[in-house]
């Protein structure tokens, strides 16, 4: 077996930190210069006892996604930021039991898909969404990605949301679990190699090598959301092999570099 050489192994580490932690200066940076009343009361400790769901919901989105990426509370739930009184900053809120609100069961792919596009385009093709539209039972986006930290993609989710319509009790396909297990495994895995690409081709200076292998593993990330996994498990196969094989390449220019070839 060939030893990976030190620099891109250096590469692979480090992504995988970033992909476990997160970026540690993102937070930071996204908060500075940054104030909103929602914010500033949300984030009381005193809704730890008085209102725990309160409490929780802000711990969620505090260092998240949505709260690296500039998204606070108005950005979603709509209400006020500059006023400070609770009535006043709660206009224009409805509760999530309206059918009119955004975070209504049938309303959150429409809401996530204002930023999330091309997923609610995938998503609004598949059988879940169908069920979801006409009967109310099919899962939404929190279903997998929960309300706001969004973290993406661990396979106990899996065992967790799909499990409560695909099992032995229901007869719904109860092989899809596995299934499903199996190619998130291997987007994951590929996901790994993509990263350690990014900080190779980085440290190379050639981070426009890196389009190629975004486009395609965002184009297969995005067609997981179908859940048509006759088709997603040959292209999730074939990601991976793709990804690997680039990965290799580089592991060849960088054994070349170092034996001054």
């Amino acid at each position: 077996m060939r030893r990976i050489p030190p620099k891109l192994d250096k590469f692979m580490i480090l992504a995988c930190l970033f992909a476990v932690l997160g970026d540690p200066w993102g937070s930071a940076a996204s908060a500075a210069g940054r104030s909103e009343s929602c914010v500033e009361c949300h984030k009381d400790d005193k809704f730890r006892v008085q209102n725990k769901k309160i409490y929780d919901y802000y711990q969620e989105w505090k260092g998240s996604a949505h709260d690296l990426a500039g998204l606070s509370c108005t950005a979603c739930h709509n209400g006020d930021p500059a006023k400070a009184a609770k009535d006043e900053a709660h206009v224009g809120i409805l509760p999530q039991s309206d059918p009119a609100s955004p975070f209504y069961f049938k309303n959150i792919p429409k809401t996530c898909g204002g930023c999330h596009l091309p997923v609610l385009e995938r998503f609004a093709q598949s059988r879940h969404f169908e069920q979801l539209k006409t009967t109310g039972r099919g899962p939404n986006c929190i279903t997998c990605h929960g309300a706001l930290n969004a973290r993406v993609y661990s396979t106990t989710i899996i065992q967790r949301a799909c499990s409560n319509c695909h099992n032995a009790k229901t007869k719904n396909h109860p092989e899809i679990i596995a299934q499903a297990q199996d190619i998130l495994g291997r987007l994951n895995h590929a996901n790994g190699y993509r990263k350690g690409l990014k900080f190779y081709y980085q440290s190379v200076k050639k981070p426009e090598a890196m389009g190629k292998v975004d486009s395609a593993y965002a184009d297969t990330i995005n067609f997981w959301h179908e859940f048509d996994f006759k088709k997603l498990g040959p292209r999730s196969q074939d990601l991976l092999a793709e990804l690997k094989s680039l990965y290799l390449e580089a592991h060849k220019e960088e054994s070349s570099q170092g034996d001054g070839r």
